[in-house]
């Protein structure tokens, strides 16, 4: 290979490494090959540190300037004035208590709102903050006003606070956040059978009577929300079924004892179940994706 080959292939050798298409040992290597072992290859490597050096340095200002380390400082400032606030928070007057809790409330459904098309985990993330924020805004209006031991304000307050997860969850489109909502709102409801209907007194066959109200009200909003495509659809849905087998979670729960006829029942509804699911599979995988969109 003459002298003009050498150099045509030593300057691409050059353009590889800056371009990073081979890695750095081995255009080395072939540069040590090609200049047949003179002190070009100690000179290559001075230059490839600096090189190396200019583009780590280059990197971290990038890092600076895409925001990264201002997110971080931002996150490790919020979580110390949220310790500052949350140990001393009965020290603060009312007022400033109800501004910060509003703040607390207001701020992560703004971010949630920001990320609804950036991040969708970010999103569920800051839009389960603002839930939570919500609930802790419940209990504080109930122990300001010291009816923490009145059951049916807690129940209210709960209703109220689980109704908004729901229509959190609708709005943002997170069917986590609006499932958690219409569970809490399933639990009230079998709450509200123990204390006032007393259902433990009522046969086994009546208190599938009491399921079936949340149950086909469930399955109603379904259909509903599922022709206008609303996200949140299948909770619905799932939350209906769910209410089906209430009076046989009750008995798991409670740990009562299930005769043979409650395990014919159970069987039967199971059976029942799985064979609506394989005959309507296609429907219901059709009708998910089109409230998907």
């Amino acid at each position: 290979m003459n002298q003009d080959q050498k150099k045509l292939m030593i300057q691409e050798i050059k353009k590889w490494k800056e371009s990073r298409l081979i890695p750095t040992e081995y255009c080395d290597f072939l540069l040590n090959l090609y200049a047949e072992g003179d002190s070009f290859s100690h000179d290559q490597q001075v230059k490839s540190k600096q090189v190396n050096n200019k583009q780590e340095s280059s990197n971290w200002k990038t890092s600076l300037n895409s925001g990264v380390l201002g997110k971080v400082l931002l996150v490790i400032v919020g979580v110390l004035l949220f310790l500052i606030f949350a140990l001393n928070f009965t020290l603060f007057p009312e007022p400033m208590q109800i501004a910060v809790l509003l703040l607390g409330t207001i701020f992560p459904f703004i971010m949630a709102f920001r990320q609804r098309s950036k991040s969708p985990l970010a999103r569920t993330a800051w839009l389960f903050v603002a839930v939570v924020m919500v609930a802790v805004v419940g209990f504080y209006y109930l122990s300001t006003s010291q009816l923490l031991d009145d059951r049916t304000a807690v129940i209210g307050i709960m209703t109220v606070v689980f109704l908004l997860w729901v229509l959190a969850g609708a709005a943002f489109r997170s069917r986590l956040v609006a499932g958690i909502g219409a569970l809490g709102l399933l639990l009230l409801y079998a709450n509200f059978l123990e204390i006032v209907a007393q259902v433990d007194t009522s046969p086994y066959g009546v208190q599938h009577f009491y399921y079936m109200i949340p149950a086909f009200l469930a399955m109603f909003l379904a259909f509903v929300l599922g022709r206008f495509r609303v996200y949140v659809a299948p909770v619905f849905l799932f939350c209906g079924v769910l209410a089906l087998f209430g009076p046989d979670l009750r008995m798991l729960v409670f740990g009562l004892s299930m005769d043979f006829f409650n395990q014919i029942i159970v069987f039967l509804k199971l059976a029942v179940l799985i064979t609506l699911f394989i005959v309507f599979h296609p429907g219901i995988k059709k009708w998910v994706g089109q409230v998907s969109q």
